[in-house]
């Protein structure tokens, strides 16, 4: 027993000063569209390599009133990556979404379910954008797509 124990302490002390090392991984900058109003906006995104081909994504989206309704989104989303061919990945990503209206419409907590393609202009900079469906309750369920740029370091 204490052999097996053992064994998971290390393996959990290896997988966390790997993820230590791997930092942090991107920034960008985004144009992003929203369904719900019709409505275009931008946004940044900070991206986190974890382990191989999985990431995690943090985003924030300002979208510009219409309709007397503005909205920020905040994002938290994981990415499998996968490469596709030189310079070129692809990603099915799934998190949550936090939507802040300005209006009468609550603050809404949501499920992000879509997916993504990248390719690298040089070795420190891709391009890449998403779409997503946004599930949530009361009729707030909306499509979203970004398109932007990433700068590795």
């Amino acid at each position: 027993m204490k052999k097996y124990l053992f064994m998971l302490v290390a393996v959990f002390a290896m997988s966390t000063a790997a993820f230590a090392q791997k930092g942090i991984t991107g920034f960008g900058v985004q144009g992003a569209y929203d369904d719900l109003n019709g409505q275009f906006g931008i946004g940044v995104k900070l991206q986190l390599g974890l382990v191989d081909q999985l990431r995690g994504d943090v985003a924030t989206d300002l979208f510009f009133k219409k309709k007397d309704i503005s909205i920020v989104d905040v994002n938290a989303n994981l990415h499998y990556v996968f490469p596709v061919a030189s310079g070129f990945n692809v990603y099915p990503l799934a998190g949550l979404n936090l939507a802040f209206f300005n209006h009468d419409i609550p603050t809404r907590l949501g499920v992000n379910l879509g997916g993504g393609l990248e390719y690298y202009v040089a070795s420190n900079v891709k391009i890449g954008g998403e779409a997503k469906y946004i599930v949530s309750d009361n009729g707030y369920s909306r499509f979203g797509a970004n398109f932007g740029v990433t700068f590795l370091f």
